[in-house]
């Protein structure tokens, strides 16, 4: 049987090192460029430095988020910084887009790259492609069921990571377009305003017909801590918490739960 990961969020190094001691295996971290939290506190290259040092020193990886899709004046830029990352220790860092991938492979080979759940992988055959380019772990869609999920084990031979609890996009994972229209902050570039958690009245032809309960799209929290063995069984290598926006005692209590 494969190791099983325990994978926790951090939004600053106050949370990351609490992560560490709670019992994390490994750490997911956004820098101050090119992750999909703008608004989380995220990271400067010297609280990284200092954060990786401290995970390592307690056996525990830490990954940076790269994961926007980025346009031309994005990707011009982010070499440099991809650079820095290798600097710094980072064990690996998750990306979304097929040319930021190629751009590490080719220009930053010795950075371990996974496959964002941006990427929307949903099926084996598209896991397999970026094991066959050289990926080293894929975190899947979380549309996923079971048996899906299982399939995709046995095709593959890459690392599979998956959200087991946490806040869930109410469309396909970070491709909804309700914040750009609503607020001029796109989404896939960090500036999601969580357009789908507000509450909206409902009319029909010119009638609201929503007037004793609120309107929200947003979806329940995931929490599958009941379908851990399940999905031990389905083979998968990492269990995922989302929450880098949560609190450091949010992270406590789920970490050693």
């Amino acid at each position: 049987m494969r190791p099983v990961e325990l994978l926790i969020p951090a939004s600053s190094l106050e949370v990351l090192k609490i992560a560490v001691i709670y019992g994390a295996d490994a750490v997911y971290i956004g820098g101050e460029v090119f992750g999909l939290r703008a608004k989380a506190k995220n990271f400067s290259m010297e609280d990284m430095a200092e954060g990786i040092q401290f995970a390592h020193e307690h056996g525990v990886k830490v990954y940076v988020t790269a994961n926007i899709f980025p346009h031309n004046n994005d990707i011009n830029e982010i070499l440099p910084y991809l650079q820095e990352l290798v600097e710094v220790g980072v064990d690996a860092v998750l990306v979304s887009d097929i040319g930021l991938f190629m751009l590490i492979k080719n220009e930053v080979p010795n950075l371990e790259v996974h496959i964002s759940t941006q990427a929307n992988n949903t099926n084996w055959r598209a896991v397999k492609a970026w094991q066959d380019l050289g990926a080293e772990r894929v975190v899947l869609a979380r549309e996923l069921s079971f048996a899906e999920i299982k399939e995709i084990r046995e095709k593959t031979d890459v690392e599979l990571e998956m959200f087991v609890h946490g806040a869930m996009c109410i469309s396909y994972s970070g491709r909804c377009m309700l914040s750009n229209y609503y607020s001029r902050r796109d989404a896939n570039r960090g500036g999601c305003s969580q357009s789908c958690r507000w509450y909206y009245d409902l009319e029909e032809n010119g009638q609201s017909i929503n007037e004793d309960f609120p309107f929200t799209m947003s979806s329940k929290d995931m929490c599958l801590i009941h379908h851990i063995g399940e999905l031990i069984e389905c083979g998968v290598d990492s269990f995922k918490i989302e929450g880098r926006m949560k609190s450091v005692h949010y992270i406590a209590t789920v970490v050693s739960t």
